[in-house]
């Protein structure tokens, strides 16, 4: 039986049962998502924020990044999340322009005196397209994500410098709400034909594709826009969202080397010096 998030207590005995309601329903779950603020730490991921790029890849990932300033990758696109959605390249792009020196960058989602982390004049938000190294996947092709870049003078928060400075596995989040949506279903029946096209123009953008196919529908997310802050959380709902910075001392990481005799295994310590972090 297939189940759904979007009709809790049912249960369907083909995907096509379920795209009828979905059909009906579509406006609906739309206008829903359209009148809720959304944090998207809420949508479920976990992600290590300082986890480091392949060896190979660390030199040639991520827009140029300046010496003394951090990369807080704030959402990323081309990704289907727990709430069925996909962020699509270009939806932050009218939102960064009108909120142009007015983000916060913050603690948790809450904008208060001791949880601002870099306050708004501080904060400069940019789109930018890198490759899923960048934020630590192995997905092929490029992700385009919103990136805080912040002075690290400027950061005013104690623990959040504190977590920065130690490489602390956070992550992530922004309080967004949505503008643009449209329904994406793999469906054959022709009252569902728009749809459909817009299913098979958009699935192959999709990294985790398979989710999206063994799923059968999914959420587009066309423009959305960023309300007041982006966030440093525990958790985030992207697992690609992490903390970047450049980096230049020595990182020790370990390779297993097999040597004779049979079956004997010996650990060497080797040293990298990555340019980005």
């Amino acid at each position: 039986m297939i189940k759904s998030i979007y009709f809790p207590g049912k249960e369907y005995a083909t995907k096509e049962l379920l795209f009828a309601d979905l059909r009906v329903n579509a406006s609906r779950i739309i206008e829903t998502k359209k009148a809720d603020v959304q944090k998207s730490f809420e949508k479920g991921f976990i992600f290590d924020g300082f986890l480091l790029p392949g060896a190979d890849d660390v030199t040639k990932v991520g827009p140029h990044m300046k010496d003394g300033y951090i990369y807080a990758v704030i959402n990323t696109t081309n990704y289907l999340d727990s709430h069925q959605d996909v962020h699509f390249p270009s939806l932050w792009n009218k939102s960064i322009k009108d909120n142009a020196g007015k983000l916060y960058y913050v603690a948790d989602h809450e904008i208060k005196l001791n949880t601002v982390i870099a306050w708004p004049e501080d904060v400069n938000a940019m789109v930018k397209t890198v490759p899923w190294a960048f934020v630590g996947k192995s997905y092929e092709g490029n992700t385009e994500a919103l990136i805080y870049e912040i002075d690290k003078n400027k950061i005013v928060n104690k623990t959040a410098a504190q977590i920065i400075a130690e490489k602390r596995p956070v992550q992530n989040s922004v309080r967004m709400m949505y503008v643009k949506i449209k329904l994406a279903m793999n469906s054959d029946n022709p009252l569902d034909a728009e749809a459909k096209t817009y299913f098979d123009t958009r699935i192959n953008e999709i990294a985790n594709k398979q989710d999206a196919l063994d799923l059968g529908y999914f959420f587009g997310v066309e423009e959305a826009k960023i309300i007041k802050e982006g966030s440093m959380v525990i958790n985030g709902s992207n697992d690609a969202t992490p903390i970047r910075q450049k980096y230049f001392e020595p990182v020790e990481t370990t390779q297993t080397k097999i040597e004779p005799p049979e079956g004997t295994q010996k650990t060497e310590t080797i040293f990298i010096n990555p340019n980005f972090y």
